[in-house]
């Protein structure tokens, strides 16, 4: 053998030498949601790439499904959606006995804490098992506040990280800027910079400052530090302009970097194929902790280069939420094969983007690889129960809601993404402001394809005058869809058509008895039936006796009732029930103090109100007029001039201008 291959070989033998396990090795785990492995460049994520110089590198990592909690279910059990049983980002949970990345390490005297940025990633999934800390305080309105930006995740973990004094620590930072709908700061707003890579490059941006605040604290060099991303991103490249539909590589190639205690191994990058289900045992390999008896994955520290090696991916979003075809896939060294009602192959080598289907050219391998990946297809599981509020949460984040029942013949998502594409362009037109043009989408999409549910109900709220009308139509395509019934009760509420809107939320009664019965209490709030609406706001209570939103709901009764001593109550009650802030909550509770005249009590609950919710613009009100009563007028105009500083527009100014005549 020539002596330079030779010398090669043994260089590539090194540097796949498994590492020695450090003794009590910090772990750090960093995971920024949505981020395409092509967008990891210096001239967009300079702080990630320097990551990389001290790390290693799996240039051709791969996720298992291109949604977020069924990939994080992955990457913190190190087995597969099927196996794991997380096939959906709503509808499924980890099973109680999985071991989790967090439990094994907290069996092994870990300090483990986490913080993430969506909802999608709650408490209540089970993804946040085995964390002494797990803050997934991500919004509690239903529309885009169901995210927060990453930095104020990252201090959230970083004040816990403070109070740790073992060297043995684990921490998980989710990021989910790049996640539609995207926001960055107006610096990395740039021109000819799209709002997608802004978003990355303030996400960057965090990873840089969290990287900066470990070497402070003189965790870094002791640290094994990964970052991964859960999925990429469409951003139409196949028709998709986010994720969740397809299994091309722009949505599940995603970056991987693994530095290693000392930066062992820095700047290497390695060509074999791995998978976000070896996180977990490569991550306690090099722990030197043990893995559980079951994984999927495996150490990439520790593997040999596997020319053969098969990585599968799925998605079932479209079947679940659309009533399309699912779509599975195996990727290989060099090829990529879909299985779809209209199979795909594509040659990686000579057609990264996937733009040329070969399969007609190469039908024996395609073949071979839908038997293989046939051999280990697991049938999807049926999802529970989903809450709505729970989907509503989801669909501000980009998930569309559910689909109609079984009617048969699931078309080709490839022949009717250019409807979702239609709806999403719609949803950002609406959210901006610019209805009219949404209007004409809309109504295009629920013509050619009613099976989108959600476009029916954005329709019938950007024409309010014609909602009962869509919303009518809407339920002969989704009979048994509580979504679609409680919007139009809703609707009909608006219109003051109580007994048609007491009519169709009774419908709904039985497959959503929470929600239902909070729209029947409101409908008996209307019409001065206050005893009626405690009644059923009881009744919600009692199949759901932890829910913050109906304790709310319960508290605004007995506010009507004059009970202010059980408002107070039962806002206690919510607030020890909810271990994040909940908007409205201290505000309702300074109402209750003030008719209860504890007016410091009242001050200070109105102060936590506008600290964490600093838009509620009555809040700043209520909080001037109390200083004003108290004689601290000067205090007073400063609460009116910081909430007009902080929310200029016309809500602020009427309050200003009401407050100012109090003060006079």
């Amino acid at each position: 053998m020539n002596r330079c291959f030779v010398l090669l070989a043994l260089f590539l033998t090194a540097c796949h030498e498994t590492p020695r396990p450090a003794a009590d090795v910090p772990i750090v785990l960093i995971s920024v949601d949505t981020l395409r492995a092509d967008r990891v460049r210096p001239d967009l994520t300079p702080n990630i790439v320097a990551l990389a110089h001290d790390g290693t590198t799996w240039d051709r990592a791969y996720s298992h499904v291109p949604l977020t909690l069924p990939s994080h279910a992955t990457i913190l059990t190190g087995l597969l959606p099927a196996t794991n049983g997380v096939r959906d980002n709503v509808g499924y949970a980890l099973a109680s006995n999985s071991p989790t990345l967090a439990s094994i390490l907290s069996t092994n005297g870990y300090a483990t804490g986490a913080a993430v940025s969506s909802y999608v990633l709650r408490r209540s999934t089970g993804i946040g098992r085995g964390f002494d800390f797990f803050d997934d305080d991500a919004g509690d309105s239903l529309d885009v506040t169901a995210s927060r930006p990453g930095d104020r995740t990252m201090q959230t973990l970083q004040r816990w990280m403070d109070g740790v004094r073992s060297p043995k620590i684990f921490c998980f930072l989710h990021l989910y800027d790049p996640h539609a709908p995207y926001h960055a700061p107006p610096q990395f707003q740039k021109a000819g910079r799209s709002d997608y890579d802004a978003a990355v490059a303030y996400a960057d941006d965090t990873v840089g400052r969290f990287v900066a605040d470990l070497k402070k604290r003189g965790l870094y060099d002791r640290a094994v530090v990964v970052l991964l991303s859960d999925h990429g991103e469409g951003l139409g490249d196949h028709g998709e302009l986010d994720h969740g539909v397809f299994v091309y590589r722009e949505a599940i190639h995603v970056p991987l970097i693994v530095k290693l205690p000392h930066s062992e191994h820095a700047g290497t990058h390695v060509s074999s194929l791995a998978a976000l289900s070896d996180v977990l045992p490569t991550i306690l390999a090099a722990a030197g902790v043990a893995p559980p008896a079951r994984v999927d994955g495996i150490d990439l520290l520790a593997a040999k280069e596997n020319p053969n090696r098969q990585v599968d991916a799925e998605s079932y979003y479209a079947r679940l939420h659309l009533h399309w075809h699912e779509l599975t896939s195996v990727v290989t060294a060099t090829a990529q094969y879909i299985e779809a009602p209209t199979r795909e192959l594509y040659d990686l080598t000579a057609d990264p983007a996937e733009k040329n289907n070969v399969i007609a050219a190469r039908r024996r391998e395609a073949a071979a690889l839908a038997h293989d990946l046939a051999a280990r297809t697991k049938p999807l599981g049926a999802p529970t129960h989903v809450d709505e509020e729970d989907q509503r949460k989801l669909a501000s984040l980009g998930y569309v809601s559910g689909s109609p029942a079984d009617q048969g013949t699931y078309p080709d998502p490839k022949d009717r993404i250019p409807f979702l594409t239609m709806y999403r362009t719609a949803e950002r037109l609406a959210r901006a402001g610019e209805t009219a043009r949404a209007i004409p989408m809309l109504e295009n999409v629920t013509r050619s394809a009613p099976e989108i549910l959600d476009a029916w109900v954005l329709l019938s709220r950007a024409r309010p005058d014609d909602a009962i009308q869509t919303l009518s139509e809407a339920a002969k395509h989704f009979p048994d869809s509580a979504a679609v019934s409680l919007v139009l009760a809703d609707a009909l509420f608006r219109r003051k058509r109580y007994d048609e809107s007491r009519s169709v939320a009774e419908m709904v009664v039985a497959g959503e008895p929470v929600l239902a019965r909070e729209m029947l209490a409101k409908i008996a709030l209307a019409r001065g039936d206050v005893a009626g609406a405690r009644r059923e706001i009881e009744t919600a209570l009692a199949a759901a006796p932890h829910r913050v939103s109906t304790l709310l709901s319960l508290a605004g009764v007995e506010k009507r009732q004059g009970d202010w001593q059980a408002a107070l109550a039962t806002l206690d009650r919510a607030a020890a029930e909810s271990p994040n802030p909940v908007r409205g909550l201290q505000a309702g509770r300074g109402e209750a103090l003030l008719h209860l005249q504890r007016g410091p009590e009242a001050e200070a609950a109105y102060r936590k109100e506008v600290e964490r919710y600093p838009d509620d613009v009555e809040a700043w009100g209520n909080l001037a007029v109390i200083l004003a009563a108290q004689g601290r007028r000067d205090e007073a105009r400063a609460a009116v001039d910081q909430a007009v500083r902080l929310n200029p527009g016309p809500a602020a100014r009427k309050m200003a201008s009401e407050v100012m005549e109090v003060l006079r």
